[in-house]
């Protein structure tokens, strides 16, 4: 029996919602900080919240949900979460996530 648990992430941004949404929605800019990835969109309110179906070859099918909201310090909190993952891959989903958001991190630390 495939146990599963959730991964999740907070990253704060010194960038508009706009700015964040399109790094996650626009292929030329997801490309470059998360790669070629198959999903199926399950919701989304633009600028707001995102939630995708995510597909990884070799295992079940996961769900992932961006949500952003605006921060008291100001630009856009980020929050990551990733349910159903199968547990026994859960650290290497926090390691691929890590990568992930690090890329993305380096994306706003470059935009002027």
């Amino acid at each position: 029996m495939v146990r599963f648990c959730e991964v999740r992430f907070t990253r704060r941004y010194d960038a508009t919602p706009t700015e964040v949404w399109a790094a996650l929605t626009e292929p030329e800019s997801l490309a470059r900080w998360l790669g070629p990835v198959a999903t199926t969109v399950r919701e989304s309110e633009p600028e707001r919240m995102l939630e995708l179906d995510w597909l990884v070859p070799d295992d079940e099918p996961s769900i992932v949900r961006f949500e952003l909201r605006p921060w008291a310090g100001g630009g856009t909190e980020l929050m990551l979460d990733h349910r159903q993952v199968n547990l026994l891959r859960s650290g290497t989903y926090m390691e691929r996530w890590t990568t992930a958001l690090g890329r993305l991190d380096d994306l706003f630390r470059s935009t002027p």
